[in-house]
């Protein structure tokens, strides 16, 4: 498995932060290597297989960029070369640090897959009811992250039999959505989707509000699916993730820029460097304070054992040959443990051995 449950995946999405400038790009890296991140994600994509010339920019773009031209005008002005795409991964690998991106269409996935062999791709929320996509992207034999911004659990599930199927028919069986149906239906099929899908949950809004960030669904997806479970993060702060955390997510995907002021659709819903810095952080902080469940002493804590501990301990004097009562005995902090208390009954009636001072420890 790519990805590991005991430990957190950090994501920075510079996505088209870049503005369409290789070297902006390389910045970009340097500055999520520096903050921590595992990986750095864009978006490969044909703008004219994208978008028809008719698509309005969304209310977030023409807020953020402040301009009415068309969504496909927008986007042509980020579109990135097959080229200097494979340029920036020759930086990424040169500089150690993972290069993964979103495919947008079958091109950009074939050249993703193909020239550049990711190690796994990323699926748009956009994209979760694409079915002859996912088809694509499942033929693939990639590992694949998928986002699901405004979906349902029902469309979540028939994202995943796509996948159930070309796992259980293999890429020769002509597909339908019956087929889909009956490969995700069998348990030994759903158990090897673990191996090529993760799940992120995702407020599709730039920035989403942390009050409505419905933060337990990870619970849910994580539960319902049993898959590796993330947390596309369009909130404009750190809480949601540290929340996401504790629920179960180990994936997480934050936008990065240089600055929040730049143009472009998504600077002001990014993270700059020194905010990503500390997000990271306090990542690998709450996952160690999270620690692995199990309740024992901790090392902190043994020095303060024999000091918080009770022993039970003579409350006055005790003459050789005496009972032990309930008005001779008691239990007290002394510095250190003897007879622990739930020893108290085994004591009480039976005669001291010997001389017993106040506070001394009572032995048997």
């Amino acid at each position: 498995m790519i990805f590991n449950e005991n430990e957190i995946y950090v994501i920075a999405e510079i996505g088209v932060n870049h503005n369409g400038s290789v070297e902006l790009a390389k910045e970009l890296i340097l500055k999520a290597k520096d903050c921590g991140a595992n990986a750095v994600k864009f978006q490969t994509f044909k703008a004219d297989s994208l978008l028809s010339d008719q698509t309005e920019m969304a209310a977030y773009q023409k807020e953020n960029t402040g301009s009415t031209q068309s969504q496909l005008e927008l986007v042509k002005s980020l579109e990135l070369t097959y080229e200097q795409t494979k340029e920036i991964q020759d930086f990424c690998n040169v500089e150690k640090i993972t290069f993964i991106s979103t495919p947008f269409d079958s091109e950009s996935l074939k050249f993703l897959v193909n020239d550049l062999d990711v190690p796994f791709l990323k699926v748009s929320s956009a994209d979760i009811s694409n079915l002859p996509f996912l088809y694509e992207l499942a033929c693939s034999g990639k590992h694949v992250i998928l986002s699901t911004g405004t979906a349902s659990l029902g469309d979540i599930e028939q994202a995943l039999s796509v996948f159930a199927f070309v796992l259980d028919k293999g890429t020769t069986v002509w597909p339908s959505q019956q087929l889909f149906r009956e490969s995700y239906s069998k348990f030994n099929v759903r158990q090897k989707l673990k191996e090529r899908v993760s799940i992120l949950h995702c407020v599709t809004q730039y920035p989403a509000l942390f009050e409505q960030s419905n933060l337990r669904a990870i619970e849910t997806i994580k539960n319902v699916f049993g898959l590796m479970t993330g947390y596309s993060d369009h909130t404009l702060d750190e809480y949601a993730a540290v929340i996401s955390l504790s629920l179960g997510a180990r994936i997480f995907e934050k936008h990065i820029t240089l600055d929040k002021n730049m143009d472009g659709p998504d600077h002001a819903a990014s993270m700059e460097a020194d905010e990503f810095k500390h997000y990271v952080n306090i990542l690998h902080k709450t996952q160690a304070a999270l620690g692995d469940g199990i309740k024992f002493m901790l090392e902190q804590e043994s020095e303060n054992y024999y000091l918080v501990r009770r022993s039970i301990v003579a409350s006055r004097d005790i003459g050789e040959g005496e009972v032990f009562t309930k008005e001779n005995i008691a239990t007290k902090r002394a510095g250190r443990v003897v007879l622990e208390p739930n020893k108290y009954w085994d004591v009480l009636d039976k005669n001291a051995k010997h001389v017993f001072k106040k506070n001394d420890f009572i032995e048997l």
